[in-house]
């Protein structure tokens, strides 16, 4: 197949406010060995120097937009293509350079799926390996693995056939910053995929990764399962898998949610851990019980620790308000 045969792939890069990782992202979409590359940046209204990032690129285009999210992001990126086939990837993530063919390659083993699936691994903040996550190559029940555990890990590692995204509606902004499971969900239920075993992504694990933020992902979590209970009402198999998945993401970030709770305490910042209590009350519920003891218990001892602290502050103050009186 020669050059002009080959079919255009979009990529779609939103960025907002990591112009400093931006340009690794870029360069690992343009080094791809695969020729035909068609690259959208979206500046969803971020403050920092995205423009001038992506005009370093002169084959790259810069879309631009008010600040509305990453979900409205990507949809705008991917109307601005023409791809047959679109990927997304974010700007703190990276591409490896095989990515696009290694895809391409499963697409041609199985024309029959709307998208296909390869490995990822984890890179740090300063873009030193960190491991990969365990992805298994499914050949079948993919919405029902999904439901259970996303074992996608991570849209980067996604490709789909545009008339997958044209069908579907493209993301949907009420489940951020979940909203790429939520699609990937129903995209399994409406197409066949396809997995495959080559790292065709890098994802970089930082301070500010919202997946790190676990009340944000404990609400967006809850809302994506709660989305999908009717649907899978009646049929034994997915109603095992849907209550399997709902466990498996309040323990998750719940986890996460702990360990927030810990540092906020730690911060005294008694407002914000306030309010990661609550969404533990409220989301996690009786899974509280099942999380690892230890950030239970050394959020208690923050909580000791923090209220120790306050009663101390106000014996000292009533020490002093009682001498004050003597005198």
């Amino acid at each position: 197949m020669s050059e002009r045969d080959a079919p255009l792939v979009s990529v779609v890069i939103p960025c907002y406010n990591l112009a400093h990782f931006l340009r690794e992202a870029i360069e690992s979409v343009l080094t791809q060995t695969y020729p035909r590359v068609e690259l959208v940046v979206v500046d969803d209204g971020s403050p920092d120097n995205t423009p001038d990032v992506v005009a370093d690129y002169p084959s790259a285009r810069c879309v631009r937009q008010g600040n509305r999210g990453v979900a409205e992001a990507r949809n705008t990126g991917f109307r601005a293509t023409k791809g047959e086939f679109v990927l997304f990837i974010d700007a703190d993530d990276r591409l490896t350079p095989n990515a696009i063919q290694a895809h391409l390659r499963c697409f041609l083993e199985h024309p029959e799926a709307g998208f296909v699936v390869g490995g990822i691994e984890h890179i740090t903040g300063d873009g030193t390996y960190r491991g990969a996550p365990h992805s298994p190559v499914l050949k079948a029940d993919h919405y029902k693995h999904l439901l259970e555990a996303n074992h996608i890990a991570n849209t980067i590692a996604v490709m789909f056939r545009r008339s997958v995204l044209e069908k579907l509606g493209g993301f949907k902004g009420y489940f951020s910053p979940a909203e790429d499971y939520e699609f990937l969900l129903r995209a399994a239920r409406a197409f066949p995929s396809a997995h495959h075993s080559t790292v065709v992504a890098q994802y970089r694990r930082h301070t500010t990764n919202t997946s790190r933020k676990g009340v944000i992902m404990l609400q967006a979590m809850r809302r994506v399962m709660r989305s999908q209970r009717e649907l899978v009402a009646g049929n034994p198999s997915l109603e095992a898998a849907w209550r399997k998945g709902d466990n498996y993401w309040r323990e998750f970030f719940g986890g996460v949610t702990v360990k927030e709770t810990y540092a906020h305490l730690r911060r005294g910042d008694i407002w914000s851990a306030a309010r990661a209590i609550g969404a533990l009350l409220v989301h996690v519920r009786s899974r509280l019980l099942v999380l690892p003891w230890k950030y239970r218990a050394r959020s208690l001892a923050a909580v000791r620790q923090r209220f120790s602290g306050i009663d101390k502050l106000r014996a000292k103050r009533l020490g002093r308000s009682t001498a004050s009186h003597e005198l």
